[in-house]
């Protein structure tokens, strides 16, 4: 663990290149050591939740959406809120916010405002609350990062998503493809 938050670290002061369209560097990098902390949340897979949900050149992006499957990352929070509002007035129905992608129809009611979504604090706090939510009605933290990211009748994308996070783990260094791993992935 001690390795992981001094990766995030070095990442969060070295690493301003690569998140080239958030305002200022990681800011959502900023806050997993914290989050992860306080919710018991192992870091690396909640960093590695936050590659899969809006990860972009090397980092978490505060000010990404998805508009019914489709991505877009805007490079401020006010383009960021536009989008949003665009989106709605367009007759968007699934929109995914912020650093963690979180559904502001399921989860809206959680935040003060469609800004406090987007705030990478209050983003990447409410996803690590509800991944440990989940691991506690669920009874693992694989179940818990698969319904993170689909509904209980939805196995096939609870498959990949698993998947694509133990491959984002892999990708940045924090574990190996285990031999289960490979097998329940078919790689």
């Amino acid at each position: 663990m001690k390795r992981l938050q001094i990766a995030l670290v070095a990442a969060c002061m070295f690493s301003g290149q690569t998140a080239l369209l958030a305002e200022e560097p990681n800011l959502c990098e900023r806050e997993l050591v914290r989050a992860a902390a306080i919710h018991d949340v192992p870091l690396s897979m909640l960093y590695a939740v936050g590659l899969s949900e809006s990860g972009r050149g090397g980092s978490l992006q505060p000010y990404a959406l998805n508009i019914d499957g489709r991505s877009a990352y805007e490079p401020n929070k006010q383009a960021a809120l536009r989008a949003f509002r665009q989106a709605k007035l367009g007759g968007a129905k699934r929109i995914d916010v912020g650093c963690m992608q979180i559904n502001h129809h399921y989860h809206s009611e959680s935040f003060g405002s469609l800004e406090d979504m987007f705030d990478p604090a209050q983003n990447v706090a409410y996803a690590a609350r509800f991944l440990s939510e989940l691991k506690e009605r669920e009874g693992s933290w694989t179940k818990a990062v698969a319904r993170y990211h689909a509904g209980p009748k939805n196995a096939p994308a609870q498959k990949a998503y698993v998947c694509r996070v133990i491959g984002n783990m892999v990708a940045v260094g924090f574990g190996e493809w285990t031999s289960d791993a490979r097998a329940y992935c078919n790689r």
